[in-house]
This record gives C-alpha cells, structure tokens and sequence, in this order.
C-alpha cells in the first residue's frame, strides 16, 4: 500500500500527522511537491482536524508491501 504521510505543527507546538492511504506514486515525480503542499495549504485554510494547524512541517511517501509466508504443515 502506498501512503501520503503529512506532518503538521500544532497551536500548541506539538506534531500532528496526516496520514492518506492509495497515495498516487506520481506524486514522487516532477510537480508532485506541488501537489502535497497545495493539499497542506488547504487543510492549514480549512482546519478539518479537532487540532488547531499552525505550520506544514513535511511530507513522507510509504510504500509497503506484504508477502505471504507459506507455513509447513504441523506435524511435517
């Protein structure tokens, strides 16, 4: 799964992360920095959190992945 974490700054100095699941890898290539601030700017505006967001401290993109592990049978 890839994820958009975001990390604010918080009235009272304290960190606050955003995090977005299905994040879309473009946002690792050319303009994607545009894209996650204008997102940060936007939630500064619009405050849609119970936490007051004062500052947009940075943004890290997570992509994980799973694997199954094939287990033997009990008893093998």
């Amino acid at each position: 799964m890839k994820t958009l974490k975001m990390t604010f700054t918080t009235e009272g100095g304290k960190k606050f992360a955003v995090s977005l699941n299905y994040a879309d890898p473009a946002l690792l290539e050319a303009g994607g920095a545009a894209r996650i601030k204008s997102t940060a700017d936007q939630m500064l505006a619009l405050q849609p959190f119970d936490a007051e967001l004062v500052s947009f401290d940075s943004a890290v993109f997570i992509d994980r992945s799973e694997q199954q592990i094939e287990m033997p049978e009990a008893g093998a």
